[in-house]
């Protein structure tokens, strides 16, 4: 099995920081990170191609096609005393626990030695049920999780909730962060609270604000205001078709019921 980083144009980066976003729960690390990579005119330098991801390809618009993959870009930093900020997103993740902690190993691996970096952020979402209403823009949390207590110190004034997420965080949300630990390297996990459907913008809108305050960067958001005022007509349409339907969909989720979307 062969995973490999293919750096396409040399970069020389000033202490720099990565964000990673990859597609997990309610897609809330990928839809952060491309949106920053839209919003910030980000400029991609390398890829990672890697056996271990999906034996898949992407259909493109032009007629074309590729293969899965990871792609890191660059977003230089608009003071000298700032850090330039990496940016890490992809199509998937890898498929098995062996491809997990190889593909994670060389993303840290590659981040520390070839660019020098000096912390990371991993960005992903957490299913929480513990409310009893599907939280809104200005209710969704963020939790986290740090390398050490240091790192817990810096975010607590940004209101991000460490302690109270509990089981695992699967992929490479947490493996990123548990190498960069390893390796000494100061980094955090944000979760945006989720429910677990295939997309969350609020749960990313509220990260994005998070991310972009601590990076000291200008970020449009708009896009995930529109995603959820169109995610939320789909809902309310569909649950009305399985009301009107009645029968054996209605038993299964009750009108009433505050988890009556699509999972």
């Amino acid at each position: 099995m062969v995973t490999e980083i293919h750096v396409s144009k040399k970069v020389n980066l000033r202490k720099p920081i990565l964000v990673v976003g990859l597609p997990g729960v309610g897609n809330v690390g990928r839809m952060v990170v491309k949106n920053l990579i839209k919003e910030c005119k980000a400029e991609r330098f390398a890829t990672l191609n890697s056996d271990h991801l999906p034996h898949k390809v992407i259909m493109k618009r032009d007629g074309t096609l590729r293969v899965v993959n990871n792609r890191f870009y660059y977003l230089p930093a608009k003071k000298k005393s700032m850090s330039d900020i990496v940016l890490l997103t992809g199509d998937d993740q890898p498929m098995t626990p062996e491809g997990q902690y190889e593909v994670n190993k060389k993303i840290i691996k590659f981040f520390m030695d070839e660019l020098h970096g000096t912390f990371v952020y991993t960005i992903g979402g957490y299913n929480s049920t513990a409310t009893a209403t599907q939280p809104t823009q200005e209710s969704t949390k963020v939790y986290g999780n740090a390398t050490n207590r240091g790192v817990l110190n810096m975010f607590k004034s940004d209101d991000v909730i460490f302690g109270e997420s509990k089981g695992f965080i699967l992929g490479s949300a947490g493996m990123i962060v548990a190498f960069a630990k390893e390796a000494r390297l100061p980094g955090i996990c944000l979760m945006g609270e989720s429910r677990s459907i295939d997309i969350d913008p609020p749960a990313a809108k509220r990260v994005t604000e998070l991310i972009s305050k601590r990076l000291g960067i200008t970020v449009n958001t708009e896009e995930f205001d529109r995603m959820s005022d169109k995610l939320e007509k789909m809902i309310n349409r569909l649950t009305t078709e399985m009301q009107n339907q009645g029968g054996e969909e209605s038993m299964l989720q009750p009108p009433d019921s505050p988890f009556s979307y699509i999972r």
